[in-house]
């Protein structure tokens, strides 16, 4: 009953969302009304479960403060300020812009997981700079959808909140996944600046002219205390990973107990906000009524985040209770494939419902059985929820469906699907490699 509770969550959530045109939210509390009636004279006892099991975690609270971090953020002017100071450095080089463009959606992706917000946020700032600078439409469009995974394959994002929330998580900590989507990400990272050189040598792509760069010490000078938004990621990284986290967790200092109560995900967008907040003070003099409107505006993505949040973990809990891990190991395990075949094909499933979902139904949907089909056959869980992260980091990239597409398209003046067929080559495809590469253990993580 596990896996035809995954089949019929999946199932509804793609036919609400898709074809029925519905928001991801309430697609996702049909589909968790439906996988309830699977457990049949039991469907109550499973729904309590579920609920409490939802309403009990961290998480949910964690991404509606991710999203108010994010409205924060762009209030005080911090990402562009980054982004200029990523040209001082890059503009210099061919292509410089597309640099900038692959370096600003790291840094976004670090702060917020939304692919389409990663999209929307960049693609406004270095699709008009990327085109001026002799890049085509479709090239602008492709590589701002296809960057827009860095919101899932880097962390904080829900995606992640989720897999950690499940029972497939258990032995490791926020902490430790935290770290391993860092080392996970930055592989991601690599190939695509990889991408753009091959790209700007392709399209003959030149320099833009110096009298158009600002020099990296002005940029510092202007702007070099955005840069303090990574020392709210440090500080809960460091508090509970690693050397600092063993020696504060001593006896005679902090103490475990204490530590482990730490919650990198919880503290990572309450210090960000804070650090922007200081950090922009200046800029949000008498501009206040300006940030309660932001913050007005993004209620509806408060309720989005938080309902879909509730509804995957809630369905997560009850997939959990009628043994979907267990049974969709067994069934991987009758297939008897070899590891490399078997990781290959976990992949592979990832992205095929990654593609008409988000990668948030998906880690709902099968985020748990696909970690654990891969701990089955010896990947460490931390590796495993890796793999599974930057295999459904592919969301914004997929088309037809992903919603960075036609934002980036939008934004570029061009047709969308004149991007579907260099996603899939240069993003889709390759990205699943990376993973596959990762769960075989051949790109280490440092976890």
């Amino acid at each position: 009953m596990g896996i035809v509770a995954l089949l019929v969550f999946i199932a509804v959530t793609v036919v609400m969302n898709v074809p029925l045109k519905r928001s991801i939210s309430e697609s996702l509390l049909v589909a968790l009304a439906a996988t309830t009636l699977v457990g049949g004279t039991n469907a109550l006892n499973l729904l309590w479960t579920g609920v409490s099991g939802a309403l009990d975690n961290d998480v949910t609270f964690a991404g509606m403060a991710f999203v108010f971090m994010g409205v924060i953020v762009q209030a005080t002017g911090l990402i562009e300020r980054m982004i200029d100071i990523f040209n001082s450095i890059f503009g210099r080089l061919r292509g410089g812009a597309a640099y900038v463009s692959t370096a600003g959606s790291a840094a976004i992706g670090l702060v917020a997981g939304s692919t389409a917000g990663n999209a929307a946020t960049v693609g406004s700032v270095t699709i008009p700079w990327m085109k001026e600078n002799g890049w085509s439409s479709t090239r602008a469009a492709t590589l701002v959808a296809g960057n827009s995974g860095l919101g899932v394959s880097l962390p904080p994002n829900s995606t992640m909140f989720i897999i950690l929330a499940t029972p497939a998580a258990v032995g490791v900590t926020s902490g430790q996944i935290y770290v391993s989507l860092l080392v996970a990400g930055a592989y991601c990272v690599l190939y695509r600046m990889a991408v753009v050189f091959f790209w700007t040598r392709r399209d003959g792509i030149q320099k833009s002219p110096t009298s158009e760069i600002e020099g990296l010490g002005t940029a510092l000078r202007t702007g070099g205390s955005s840069l303090l938004l990574f020392v709210g990621i440090l500080i809960p990284v460091l508090l509970t990973f690693g050397p600092v986290k063993d020696w504060l967790a001593a006896p005679n200092r902090i103490g475990e107990e204490a530590i482990g109560d730490i919650s990198i995900i919880v503290w990572v967008p309450i210090l960000i906000s804070v650090i922007a907040l200081v950090e922009g003070r200046k800029r949000l003099k008498n501009r206040w009524g300006t940030v309660v409107k932001a913050v007005r505006a993004e209620v509806p993505q408060f309720a989005t985040v938080g309902i879909s949040l509730f509804a995957a973990l809630a369905a997560s809990e009850i997939m959990t209770e009628l043994g979907v891990g267990p049974q969709l190991s067994g069934v991987l395990d009758q297939l008897n494939l070899p590891k490399p075949l078997l990781i290959a094909v976990v992949c592979i499933v990832c992205v095929l419902v990654a593609t008409p979902l988000s990668s948030t139904a998906t880690a709902a949907a099968i985020g748990a059985p696909a970690v654990i089909a891969l701990s089955s056959v010896g990947v460490p869980t931390s590796v495993a929820i890796c793999a599974v992260l930057v295999c459904t980091s592919t969301e914004g990239a997929s088309p037809p469906v992903g919603a960075p597409i036609y934002l980036a398209s939008g934004m570029a003046e061009v047709n969308p699907a004149k991007t579907f067929a260099p996603l899939v080559i240069y993003f889709v495809i390759p990205i699943i490699a990376i993973g596959w590469l990762i769960a075989m253990g051949l790109l280490p993580l440092f976890s």
